[in-house]
């Protein structure tokens, strides 16, 4: 690698302007200076993205602005395509980055071929705040955390994200970057992750539409699929931080209650959609 490799952040998004001016804004207190920024924006977008970009990038800050996004996979990809960096770093809009922490992937990336970043989730809501617990009680779980920055070269021998994918797109490709027997490797600094007004429901909601696209990713991925739908696993890493029922009693309670909700939730989307799925196969037959 050069002594100063560029880095590209690529940030798929939809309406969130809001969120993003948040993000740029983090992007310029980096101490690491040789990076570009690649918004890739919903194509039904109409919150002035597109102009809150041109007020960063005359303010100094590289950043292109792209409207081609489709899904999270196909927007991660398609920003990949337009990025001139050997390192990318694939982040979300409701994330900021702490100063020291693209300097840090470019270091580790002398030793490593990909890298997890922690997350450090916060909120104004009881729910938000959930799941900044459940982010900790997450930290260094290889099952459940997926890498975010990689190697220009790898990303492309491994295809990048797959398009097909909606549920899990990001664990998808951990997943393909570790079974390749690539280097993972995981940053000290952090991401800001910005839960908003997260409410039960929300998240409830969330899980009910991505379950319904999860059996590509159970046909690709059996093994890690039966884990992520195990409530036993969850639930036991819970056990095993008992400590913070008795640091956090309200939030360790909210989250039980939290996870049995997106649980249930999932359940009901993928059944939906298999039945479903069953009668259309049945008026064809």
């Amino acid at each position: 690698m050069t002594s100063h490799p560029v880095v590209s952040v690529i940030v798929p998004a939809y309406n969130s302007a809001p969120l993003l001016r948040d993000f740029l804004g983090a992007c310029q207190t980096s101490a690491y200076r040789e990076f570009e920024v690649i918004i890739n924006d919903d194509l039904r977008s109409t919150d002035g993205t597109r102009a809150l970009v041109d007020q960063f990038r005359a303010d100094g800050l590289d950043v292109t602005y792209l409207q081609e996004n489709r899904s999270m996979a196909q927007g991660r990809k398609r920003g990949a395509a337009e990025a001139r960096g050997s390192i990318l770093l694939h982040l979300d809009s409701d994330m900021k980055v702490t100063p020291g922490l693209i300097g840090e992937c470019v270091e580790l990336l002398d030793r490593y071929d990909a890298l997890v970043i922690p997350e450090e989730s916060f909120g104004t809501t009881f729910w938000a705040r959930c799941k900044w617990l459940e982010k900790k009680i997450y930290d260094g779980v290889e099952q459940i955390e997926s890498l975010r920055c990689v190697r220009r070269e790898v990303y492309d021998k491994l295809g990048g994200h797959d398009e097909r994918m909606v549920f899990s797109e990001d664990k998808d490709f951990d997943l393909r970057v570790r079974e390749a027997g690539y280097r993972v490797g995981r940053t000290r600094n952090f991401l800001y992750h910005n839960e908003g007004e997260l409410r039960l429901q929300k998240t409830m909601r969330k899980k009910l539409g991505y379950s319904g696209t999860a059996d590509l990713f159970a046909s690709e991925h059996p093994e890690a699929f039966r884990w992520q739908t195990n409530i036993f696993h969850r639930f036991g890493l819970y056990l095993r931080n008992y400590r913070y029922g008795f640091t956090h009693p309200l939030l360790y309670g909210g989250l039980w209650v939290m996870k049995a909700g997106e649980f249930g939730s999932g359940a009901l989307g993928q059944l939906r959609h298999r039945m479903a799925a069953r009668g259309a196969h049945g008026g064809t037959a």
